[in-house]
């Protein structure tokens, strides 16, 4: 391990390519939104509601009568914005700001990563070190934040807005990340796979709330007879999900073979770098155009 490590350096420069790729592209969108009028989505939660019922009158439908010694009521789920002002502006969140909070963590984390390098180990953690050992827990703690956040900004632009979903498709997706993190330290490779499993179980049920939006909207818009969106948004939808789902055959590649750790960095440095500019474009653009 030692001798590899003294002479495979060229992921370093994966990494330095990484950090002026993510600050370029941060510094970019904050260039073209800084002057566009801000993309908030509000947020909705959903609860029931009772509400007393005329004499002679009948219940809406998906609604359920209930009879009381105070009078008949009908009960029945609504959904309404979190919170509104006065103004009738709705807590919300600036999805411009989402996207360029995306690509500045990606580079805080990877910058930090380098910069243990220079300085010495923090919290124990040196990049070179934990590479030769086939291991970066900051790689995954980074994923937990950044893949949370873009798959929250998929979600908002497929119409999620649900609060209790948006934090359930965060949550999931963090503990995703953290279970890649756990299966570098298990030694037991029955626990390996175990926690690999268990990681695309969290991945896909997050992304699978993101695609039953996207795909009822597709039906409700083909029985309303306005012919549903047009290809390239079948394309995106897809290419969104099979770029996050290429970190975990990573992972799923290095259980079946034996991968080199520098190999392995590398892979993760490059995917991750071309996954996220091209997923952070490509929803920034959308914001671009639905700002204006």
């Amino acid at each position: 391990m030692i001798t590899r490590e003294n002479n495979d350096k060229s992921y370093l420069k994966y990494n330095y390519f990484a950090i002026i790729g993510h600050l370029a592209s941060a510094m970019a969108m904050i260039f073209l939104y800084k002057d566009k009028p801000s993309l908030v989505i509000p947020y909705t939660e959903s609860y029931l509601e009772w509400n007393k019922l005329e004499t002679n009158s009948s219940c809406t439908l998906g609604s359920r009568r209930f009879d009381t010694n105070s009078g008949d009521f009908c009960i029945g789920s609504t959904t309404k914005p979190v919170s509104c002002n006065d103004d009738n502006k709705c807590y919300g969140i600036d999805l411009g700001w989402l996207i360029i909070s995306f690509h500045l963590l990606s580079f805080l984390f990877q910058g930090f990563a380098v910069l243990t390098n220079f300085i010495g180990p923090i919290c124990k953690y040196k990049y070179s070190s934990m590479i030769s050992e086939s291991k970066n827990p900051l790689r995954f703690i980074e994923y937990s934040f950044s893949a949370s956040i873009m798959l929250i900004a998929i979600a908002l632009l497929n119409g999620v807005t649900d609060i209790n979903l948006i934090i359930s498709i965060a949550v999931l997706t963090s503990s995703c990340q953290l279970c890649g993190l756990a299966v570098e330290y298990v030694e037991d490779i029955l626990i390996k796979i175990l926690l690999h499993f268990t990681g695309w179980l969290q991945f896909c049920w997050a992304y699978g709330i993101i695609g039953h939006a996207f795909f009822k909207s597709i039906e409700t818009s083909s029985s309303s007879g306005s012919g549903g969106p047009p290809n390239f948004v079948y394309i995106i939808v897809i290419v969104l999900f099979l770029l996050y789902a290429s970190f975990g055959f990573i992972q799923l590649y290095e259980l079946c073979r034996n991968l080199d750790p520098y190999t392995k960095e590398k892979s993760y440095v490059l995917l991750s770098l071309t996954s996220k500019l091209v997923l952070g474009w490509m929803i920034f653009s959308n914001v671009l155009l639905l700002s204006n």
